[in-house]
């Protein structure tokens, strides 16, 4: 038996993977089809762990796997297509049945594979170049599926480039980073099969550095991507609660004397709502008021006292306050209020928030409430 503090950890992550699959099959508000997908991704993730780790830790002889007198599953060919669907029902897709398919038949062709070598071969040094080579091609299709995510996210940014006042659009950036951990790990695979590889004898130790990452990865999946959902659908709901009633803010009181350009800055960002956009910026100003961005930057650093940035952070705050003490809005994260308020992650809000008022959000809600 061979039990060391690296097969410990990945067994860790394996049972972590069971549990979260688990948690979100039986939790009524969790499953939906969009998180089956993730299910079968984490499943998908650990039982190829959970293979390799009977086999490394001695519990299921490698002799046996080797010579195929067990079956042995080409889990590895399931979790790109199962990843890539959660994303297409993430992002509100369609899913084409039948051109899914297509994404598994690597997997079935692999399973045919093992079958048939089986039976017409026993050579264990020519099961072992077949095994090397359908290992070569699981990575190159692993990359080819990321890829097609990569190009499926892109598209997805585009149509959204633009702020909707009506939609919330789907955070996407935490999707890039495990898309490119995928692509490191991929890396590593190829790197452990072409050159770590020769330097272990024996046991799979070339492969740890893989199965750890691996581990890792299936926490982050599991734990981002509800957290990223809930996130959104709590966005969906204080929209829809939000009222579109234009409230001048306590600024344009401040500024009578302001000139009649930089009351038009001001209106176009109060009436519009256009502050809420995250992507704001002077150039985008700029267009839509038909003036130069060094005209707009120098008219708001007179007129408001402060830059650009400072300007637009101040309505988004103002807003968020208004948020933070309706009780209405108790039941939201207030990381969801920040992003609905205009900020485009917890740490620009906290900052802005900090700014302005001198606490946290979570310090100013408590304050007020107690008032």
């Amino acid at each position: 038996m061979n039990f060391n503090v690296f097969n410990i950890i990945i067994l860790i992550g394996i049972i972590l993977g069971f549990l979260f699959s688990l948690i979100i099959l039986f939790n009524k508000k969790l499953n939906t089809k969009t998180n089956r997908f993730l299910i079968l991704t984490i499943l998908a993730l650990s039982f190829s762990n959970l293979q390799y780790w009977f086999i490394d830790t001695g519990l299921i002889p490698r002799y046996k796997y080797e010579n195929n007198t067990i079956l042995f599953i080409p889990f590895e060919f399931l979790i790109l297509p199962f990843f890539f669907l959660f994303i297409k029902s993430y992002l509100n897709r369609k899913i084409d049945e039948l051109k899914s398919i297509y994404l598994f038949i690597p997997f079935v062709l692999s399973i045919v594979y093992l079958l048939v070598r089986n039976l017409i071969h026993h050579d264990i040094s020519i099961i072992k170049i077949f095994n090397t080579v359908v290992e070569y091609i699981s990575i190159f299709f692993s990359i080819a599926i990321i890829i097609l995510i990569f190009k499926l996210l892109s598209v997805y940014k585009k149509e959204h480039q633009f702020y909707d006042k009506h939609n919330v659009e789907i955070k996407t950036n935490w999707l890039s980073r495990i898309l490119n951990i995928g692509i490191l790990l991929c890396l590593i695979w190829f790197i452990s099969l072409s050159l770590t590889k020769s330097f272990y004898k024996s046991g799979y130790y070339y492969l740890y550095p893989l199965w750890i990452g691996m581990s890792i990865l299936i926490y982050w999946i599991a734990y981002t991507s509800i957290k990223q959902k809930k996130l959104y659908q709590q966005r969906k709901e204080i929209r829809k609660k939000t009222s579109l009633v234009i409230e001048k803010t306590t600024i344009i009181k401040e500024n009578k004397e302001n000139s009649e350009t930089s009351s038009k800055i001001h209106s176009l960002l109060i009436d519009t709502k256009l502050y809420l956009d995250p992507s704001l910026s002077l150039k985008i100003l700029s267009e839509k008021l038909h003036l130069s961005e060094g005209y707009i930057s120098q008219l708001i650093n007179k007129s408001f006292k402060q830059n650009f940035n400072d300007y637009v952070n101040l309505l988004r705050v103002e807003e968020a306050k208004k948020m933070l003490i309706n009780l209405e809005y108790d039941n939201y994260t207030i990381v969801a209020i920040g992003l609905e308020a205009g900020f485009n992650s917890k740490s620009s809000f906290y900052t802005a928030f900090k700014k302005h008022t001198g606490k946290t959000p979570s310090e100013y809600k408590k304050e007020v409430r107690n008032l």
